[in-house]
């Protein structure tokens, strides 16, 4: 769902970089009294995890968002400060999502993902936490995809209608939100049944362990995606439409990959995962 640049016009990039941008600052002021240090290590969790991409047969792969679990767990706004996070050193460091296009992608994955599968949740609990956030996995990753949709149905450049952005992009995210919202569920009913306190004041060293297993996990899921010729659902419907990418900046490891060595996931993906767990550090010891 990492929209690349030049398939959004740059009046759609523009709008969408001062709507996220308007989020961001309610969202700062509504967290003033937050435990800030677990924002950065549910970042890290939620980067680590997505580096999981599951191989789908027929050509395409799925990796986990995590908007609607951010919000369960930390609240909308919080939430949508640490996917923002995740967003952000994805585009700089990875060159994965453009940086043109970054506001468009904040809007999707962290207020629309995020404040949604949030308020579906909170609906929904009276039924059941484990349905709640099932739901709220599913419909939050779908309604996002909806909204890049919209994105690419409105601008010129993804030459397309709109309704045929929005249903393909619609349908491909709700089945595969099936598995977003297995995990949501599964995750947050245990960490509600077993660790409701497993995060403190500082980064919590079983945490830890369980992100760095996860990125440590991430080349054995690239390999086997690549075993299905790897592609998310954007990049198919790209290809059969005919848009091609215009992004110059490709990050500091493109595409997740070692300069001059090719795709050491491990060795990139905890570059990331220890950026966002540093700034968890720092604000565990702020004041």
């Amino acid at each position: 769902m990492h929209i690349p640049d030049g398939y959004l016009d740059m009046k759609i990039a523009i709008l969408f970089f001062i709507l996220s941008s308007i989020v961001i600052a309610i969202s700062l002021k509504k967290i003033r009294n937050f435990n800030t240090p677990l924002i950065g290590t549910i970042s890290a969790a939620i980067f680590a995890a997505q580096m999981l991409n599951w191989p789908i047969p027929g050509g395409t792969s799925a990796h986990f968002v995590g908007g609607a679990f951010a919000g369960i767990i930390l609240g909308p706004y919080a939430g949508c400060l640490a996917m923002t996070a995740v967003l952000i050193i994805q585009s700089f460091v990875y060159g994965d999502g453009g940086l043109i296009s970054l506001g468009a992608n904040i809007w999707n994955m962290a207020v629309v993902n995020v404040f949604s599968g949030y308020l579906i949740y909170q609906v929904l609990r009276k039924y059941g936490e484990k349905l709640a956030s099932f739901i709220a996995g599913w419909l939050g990753i779908t309604l996002a995809g909806i909204s890049a949709g919209i994105q690419l149905g409105v601008s010129v450049s993804f030459k397309y209608a709109l309704p045929v952005a929005v249903l393909t992009m619609g349908f491909w995210h709700a089945l595969l939100g099936i598995i977003e919202g297995l995990i949501t569920s599964a995750v947050v009913s245990y960490i509600s049944a077993h660790s409701p306190y497993m995060i403190k004041e500082s980064v919590d060293k079983k945490v830890v362990i369980a992100i760095i297993s996860l990125v440590i996990l991430s080349p054995i899921f690239a390999y086997s995606s690549e075993m299905v010729n790897y592609s998310e659902p954007l990049e198919n419907t790209a290809k059969v439409l005919g848009v091609a990418e215009m992004q110059k900046y490709t990050g500091i490891f493109p595409d997740y990959s070692i300069p001059g060595l090719g795709y050491i996931g491990t060795v990139s993906g905890i570059v990331g995962v220890l950026i966002l767990l540093l700034i968890a550090k720092a604000l565990s010891m702020r004041g």
